[in-house]
Formats: structure tokens, sequence, C-alpha cells
């Protein structure tokens, strides 16, 4: 009984014991864990690596701008898509929905 007592009194220490010495180097870790990830990034960039990222401050829409101005309210449809030709099912092809009055 005794065995069994100090067995799970040292599981216990050693439980709480690493999950505190987590608690502690963990934002440690993770700190330096960041770094080297943007630094990977950083150097990733400036070498033109795919799937690498470069913070750039030019404004998005001014890809617009290198594809030429549109005047305002002009649309351009890409796509269109092809009428369904499968028959509609459901409500689609019940008919007309009539409004009633609850006669009490």
């Amino acid at each position: 009984m005794e065995a069994i007592l100090k067995f799970v009194i040292i599981l216990f220490a050693v439980y709480y014991g690493v999950k505190y010495i987590f608690r502690l180097l963990m934002p440690f870790a993770l700190r330096k864990m960041t770094e080297r990830l943007m630094q990977k990034a950083q150097q990733g960039a400036s070498q033109g690596r795919p799937g690498s990222y470069q913070y750039t401050q030019n404004n998005p829409f001014d890809q617009f701008k290198q594809q030429g101005r549109k005047h305002e309210g002009e649309i351009k449809v890409d796509y269109i898509p092809e009428e369904e030709s499968k028959p509609r099912k459901g409500t689609q092809t019940a008919g007309e929905f009539v409004d009633f009055e609850e006669i009490k």
C-alpha cells in the first residue's frame, strides 16, 4: 500500500512540476519560433521565392490601375453559367401559393 501511495505522490509531483516548467518556458519558446518564421519569410521574400510573404505599402487596388481605367458604372462579366436542362423539383414547380386567414 505504501508503494502505491508513494507512486501516486511522485506522479502528481512530476505532473505539476512539468506543467509549471512548461508554463514558464512556452512563451519564450513560442516567441523564438515566431521570430525564426518571420526571418525565413523575410529572407524568402527578398530572394523572390514562391510562397514567401513580403510586406508592401502598395495600394491593393493598384492592379486595377495597371489593367486600364474603366468608366464608372461599366460592368465586365467573366463567366456566364449555362442554363440548366434538368427539370425543376420541389417548390419551383409547385405552382402558386395562396395566402389564407385562419378562421376560429
